[in-house]
Order: C-alpha cells, then structure tokens, then sequence
C-alpha cells in the first residue's frame, strides 16, 4: 500500500478511532472466502451461540486458519497489515480470527471495546486492532457493524445500563474496517427478512500481549509450518524484539524446526536493534573479555 494512503488511514484512527478501506479485497478472494466459510458453517453444524456477545442468530466460527488454506491469505493482506503495523507495531501478533454471519432477526449486540479485559487506565495507546472484511455489502438493515467515533480515547468503557448514539458502518463487499482496541461498537441487528451478513474479524494484538485466540494448540503443526514466514511470525512463532516469547532460550519457530524464524533469546538481530550503535559499542567496552578457560562448575558439582 502506497505510504501517503497508509499515512492517511493512520491518521482517521488517531483522530476518530477507525478507518475504512474501500476496495480493499480482491473480488475473486472475496468470492473465496465467502464460499469457504460456507463450506466451514456445513462441515461444522454451525448453530447459534445462543448469549449477547456471539448473538441468537448469527454463525461464528473460530480458528479458522486450522479450516481452509483460503484464510491464510487473510492476515498478511497487502491492504490491512500496513495500517495495522502502523497502529500496534512489526512486532504485532494476531491475536485471532473469527467468521461472522450475522442472520436475519439478530439484535444489537452490547457495545464493548475489544481490549475490555485489559485492566488499564484509559486511554492509552493501542494495544489490540481490529479489522472486520466485509464477504457481503454491510447494510444499516442486515447488521453493519455500529460504532461510537472518538471513544477510543475515552476514560472508560460503556455503561451497558445506558444507550448511546452510534453510526452504522456500512460498506460493500470487499471493504475493510479497521479500528483501535479501545472504540466502542458492537453488531447491528439484522431487520432484514432473508440478508445474512458475513464478515471476518481478523484481529492483532501487540507482541507482548497474550492472544485471544490459542494459536499454538489450535493450528496443527504441519500446517503451521506450511504457512509463509510472516504469517509464522504473526502466530508467534519468533521472538518478540529478541526476548519474549522463547522455549528454554530458543524461538518457538527454532523449537518446531523453522529455519527462517530460528532465534536464541537475547542474542538475535532484534535484540540487538533496540540499541544504538553508539550504545551497543559502549556497552560492549565495559564488558571484559572472558579468559581462555573452562567454565567455572557450578555450586554443587562434582570435579573429575
């Protein structure tokens, strides 16, 4: 993506707390992915969940890089992941994904922020986005997401005792909408009599942020590792700026048997990036050279 169109995606998040990427998605992906959770919903007996938060008549689907090869394309989106690098930074996890298919006679769902469990004063900066696909037109009638511009930067979060005025996001098929962890929305209700409306919410969290989503137990390791390599890294499979993240010292990615993503913990180019050179070189003088000599043993070894 152009810099001056991310500079300007960027700069609406700031300011009113979500952006929308028009013409975003390739139609053929979008008939694609659209087809695919269909075939998903089938093989899997989707059903309502039947609570306010994942509706009474809507189809959700998790983990969906586990079901379709189709859906890997959707993370590392040439149109998305610019925008939300920004936002979070390259270090950013994905934190989940899940299919949307908000049914005829849904109701509202309650406002919420999606970094609601984050028990932090607020504002603050982001620490999750969010993006929704839009596979079909998001209508005021069959459920476009609604949103309450500027609550990201909020002292807190919505009063569920209270309503609020919201807008409805409402967009063609093939757009994006992405937002700050912090803005308030919420599903709309579909008054629709025959419309489903399917969406995708592909959702980031910082590095250092645990996932909503368990990637690690969810996604077989084979196909894991087929992924491409960024998309290993947005499942964690590196090391978030050289230090978080390891197994007894190594990168999970050097664990499974990743060449590309094998790290040692502290000892990588990442690490080694959060200094500047002239830092790194001053710190290295006041660290001696080790002699030429056996490691001392440890405490309570035995010499032979």
């Amino acid at each position: 993506m152009d810099p001056t169109r991310i500079d300007r995606h960027c700069a609406e998040i700031e300011d009113q707390g979500y952006t929308i990427v028009h013409g975003a998605i390739e139609p053929e992906l979008v008939r694609e992915l659209a087809g695919e959770i269909r075939r998903v919903e089938r093989e899997c007996g989707s059903a309502p969940r039947n609570n306010p938060a994942e509706g009474f008549a809507t189809l959700r689907n998790y983990n969906l890089l586990a079901k379709g090869a189709a859906f890997a394309k959707m993370p590392v989106h040439a149109s998305v992941l610019p925008i939300v690098e920004r936002v979070l930074d390259p270090g950013c996890l994905l934190s989940g994904m899940t299919a949307m298919d908000i049914g005829p006679g849904e109701k509202p769902q309650p406002l919420h922020s999606d970094d609601l469990v984050m028990d932090l004063a607020r504002p603050h900066r982001a620490l999750m986005c969010t993006s929704i696909w839009a596979l079909s037109d998001f209508t005021d009638a069959n459920g476009a997401t609604r949103l309450v511009p500027g609550t990201h930067k909020s002292d807190r979060g919505p009063d569920w005792s209270r309503s609020y005025e919201t807008i409805p996001c409402e967009m063609p098929a093939g757009s994006v909408l992405i937002f700050h962890g912090s803005l308030w929305h919420g599903g709309g209700g579909n008054r629709t009599g025959s419309e489903w409306r399917l969406g995708v919410n592909v959702q980031y969290c910082a590095g250092y942020i645990r996932t909503q989503q368990n990637h690690y137990l969810g996604i077989p390791r084979e196909t894991l590792l087929g992924f491409p390599e960024r998309l290993r890294e947005l499942l964690g499979m590196g090391l978030y700026k050289g230090i978080m993240g390891h197994v007894d010292g190594r990168s999970p990615g050097a664990v499974l048997g990743d060449a590309q993503l094998a790290e040692t913990a502290y000892a990588s180019p990442r690490m080694r990036a959060l200094a500047t050179s002239e830092g790194a070189e001053k710190l290295a003088e006041s660290w001696p050279q080790a002699p030429d000599a056996p490691p001392a043993a440890p405490p309570g070894s035995r010499a032979r």
